[in-house]
Formats: structure tokens, sequence, C-alpha cells
């Protein structure tokens, strides 16, 4: 009897990674710049977790220096702020379902919630309406560049 479950168990897990495997096309490439990045759209597959392979700035010559691979959450848009020129970095994420924008950098602090929340009914894609060039700021505590 314990032959027959872990036969039927290794089949499923065979036929379910087979017919996963059939639709995927890989990560989704981004090439970090010396300044924001975009990291996921609105009207980019949203709804699903989305892979990204993320090329560093050639000859190590960013915060970031090497490539990476990453996952981003359904509903999120991010930015990555490679800031090569002061050797730091920042991020800023929201989401399309949640109000809040959060950000983070690697001049100190932690990643926190930045600026006003977003308002239902009036900021169409709610947070990550404000996931832009600009909502972020590397001179100021945890890279909020957005009002309270």
């Amino acid at each position: 009897m314990k032959k027959i479950i872990a036969a039927t168990l290794l089949s499923a897990s065979l036929i379910s990674v087979g017919a996963h495997a059939t639709g995927t096309t890989g990560p989704t490439p981004i090439t970090i710049l010396n300044g924001y990045t975009k990291v996921g759209d609105v009207a980019e597959q949203i709804n699903l977790a989305r892979q990204f392979a993320f090329t560093a700035i050639p000859g190590r010559a960013g915060f970031i220096k090497n490539d990476f691979e990453g996952t981003l959450s359904a509903n999120v848009v991010a930015g990555l702020i490679d800031d090569a020129t002061n050797n730091r970095m920042g991020v800023v994420a929201g989401s399309n379902k949640g109000y809040v924008v959060f950000t983070g950098s690697s001049v100190g602090g932690s990643v926190s919630q930045c600026g006003k929340p977003a308002i239902k009914g009036t900021d169409e894609n709610l947070a990550a309406k404000f996931v832009v060039v600009g909502s972020t700021d590397l001179t100021k505590a945890n890279g909020c560049n957005r009002p309270f």
C-alpha cells in the first residue's frame, strides 16, 4: 500500500511539474541603470507573481555588483535606484490593491511606509500609482520622498 501511495504522489508531482513548465518563458530581463529602474508594471500581468533577471551595471560600476534573479509578488510594482556615483541604493514598492508605498535605502534605516496612503476611489491603481521616479530620495530617511 505504501508503494502505491508513493508511486501516485511521484507521478502526480511529475505531471504537475510538466504542466507548469510548458507555460514558462523564463524571467523577464531587466538591465539596472545608474538611477531609477522600473520593476514591473500595472499593465503587465499584475495579478501574477513575476520573475526578473537583473543585469548589474557593466564593469561592477554600480552599487549592485552582480547579476541576480528575483520574484515580484502579485499586484506589486517596484522601483530600484542604483546610485553608482555615491555608492548607495534604494527601493520603492506599492500594490494596486494596497494603500501604502514602502521605501528603503542602503544609507540607513529600514524599509518603511513612505508618504500619505492612497485614497480608495480617487487614486487609480492605489499605491502602485506612486511607484515612480522621484518617490525615492536617497538623502532622506529611509529614502522617502513623498509628503506625509
